[in-house]
């Protein structure tokens, strides 16, 4: 016997309706809303940084602004200053300048103390000479050991000398037949300034005569001198003393200095 099938035959499905596409403008429409929150979100982050920047102390701004304004000054001020080779030129002009003045300044110093020191040297000389002049003669040539002390003395003390000379001095050496030498020990000088100068001279001197023979040694002429033109000239002389003093007699005898020839009076 047949089966009959009682499985109720299916309907047939009907094909699905494709889904009517949203249109674009509700599409551009639900997708902005995710734009804009999007955007907040950002600004929401960027939010407390700026709030960072202004909760900054004031001070720091400040630094930061000046430091940009130094920049700038500094630009100007490079700008303004001269090139490396007009600062070498300028340090050297001034070096030289430097070293002119020194050297100019100490040629002055040593031309004044050379000066000074030919000065100095002038008048012991003369001193020296004068002394030399005054303690030294021969009976046979008084004259010329006359003006041997004229030609060294000022004017002054020349013609207060020649009087004491001529006066007396003269005839006791010529009558004694005395001859006296002298030598000049040392010279100590004094100030030298405005055209004076003090000097003593220390002699030793022996005078040799019809009465024996005398013998001063270390005896101190205190003298004053003036430049005359370029030399230097005794203006007044005086006798300080000696340290020993002797006298022999023609027989070989000591005596009393003063018993023989006396040497010649250098103050008048």
């Amino acid at each position: 016997m047949t089966r009959t099938d009682t499985t109720k035959p299916t309907k047939p499905t009907k094909p699905e309706e494709p889904a009517e596409e949203e249109p674009a403008e509700e599409r551009a429409a639900e997708e902005e809303p995710a734009e804009e929150k999007a955007a907040e979100e950002k600004a929401a982050e960027e939010e407390p940084a700026a709030e960072k920047a202004a909760e900054r102390e004031p001070g720091e701004a400040k630094v930061v602004g000046k430091v940009a304004g130094d920049a700038d000054a500094g630009r100007r001020s490079w700008a303004r200053m001269p090139g490396k080779a007009a600062l070498v030129r300028a340090t050297v002009a001034v070096a030289l300048v430097g070293s002119v003045i020194t050297a100019g300044l100490q040629w002055y110093q040593a031309d004044q103390a050379a000066q000074r020191d030919a000065e100095r040297r002038e008048v012991r000389s003369s001193a020296a000479e004068f002394g030399e002049a005054l303690l030294s003669y021969d009976h046979t040539k008084l004259q010329a050991a006359r003006d041997r002390v004229l030609g060294l003395a000022s004017d002054d003390f020349a013609k207060t000398y020649d009087e004491a000379f001529t006066g007396g001095l003269e005839g006791v050496i010529t009558k004694l037949k005395a001859n006296a030498t002298a030598t000049v020990r040392t010279v100590y000088l004094g100030e030298i300034e405005a055209g004076t100068a003090k000097a003593v001279v220390v002699m030793d001197s022996e005078v040799t005569s019809t009465a024996g023979t005398r013998r001063v040694l270390g005896s101190y002429l205190d003298m004053r001198l003036a430049r005359r033109g370029d030399e230097w000239k005794v203006t007044e002389v005086t006798s300080v003393g000696a340290a020993n003093e002797t006298m022999t007699n023609p027989d070989g005898e000591q005596e009393k200095p003063d018993a023989g020839v006396p040497s010649p009076d250098p103050s008048p």
